[in-house]
C-alpha cells in the first residue's frame, strides 16, 4: 500500500472521527429555541401537554403539584442515554395555564469513566 493511500485512509478516518463527534454535542440553545416555539406561558396547560407529547415528550400530570415534568431521550450516534426535560410550572393566579416554561440542562451519561 503506497504512502498516499495511508494518507488518504488516514484523513477519512479523521474526517469519520470528527463527524461522530459532532453528533454526540448536545446544542442546549437550539434545544431552548425549540421549546420556546412549541410552548409558551399563558397557553392552557392541556394543550402544551399536547404539543409537547406530539413531540416525543413523556410528561407527568399529577394533580398536586404545581410543575409537571415533560421528559423524552435524546438519540444520538454515540450517546443514546441522554435526556432532554422540560418543567411546565402552573400559573399561581390560574392553575390551568402554564405560567413558566423552564428548560433544563439535558443530561446524558458518561460513557467512560
Amino acid at each position: 500500500m503506497g504512502t498516499y493511500t495511508r494518507r488518504w485512509r488516514a484523513l477519512c478516518g479523521l474526517g469519520a472521527l470528527a463527524a461522530l463527534a459532532a453528533c454526540t454535542t448536545v446544542n442546549q440553545g437550539a434545544f431552548s429555541n425549540y421549546v420556546a416555539q412549541t410552548v409558551q406561558p399563558g397557553m392552557t396547560l392541556d394543550e402544551a401537554l399536547v404539543r409537547m407529547r406530539a413531540e416525543g415528550f413523556s410528561c407527568n400530570t399529577s394533580t398536586g403539584g404545581s410543575v409537571t415534568v415533560c421528559t423524552r431521550p435524546l438519540e444520538r450516534m454515540l450517546r443514546t442515554d441522554c435526556v432532554e426535560r422540560v418543567d411546565l410550572v402552573r400559573s399561581v393566579n390560574a392553575v390551568k395555564l402554564v405560567g413558566k416554561v423552564d428548560v433544563l440542562e439535558t443530561r446524558c451519561a458518561k460513557l467512560w469513566n
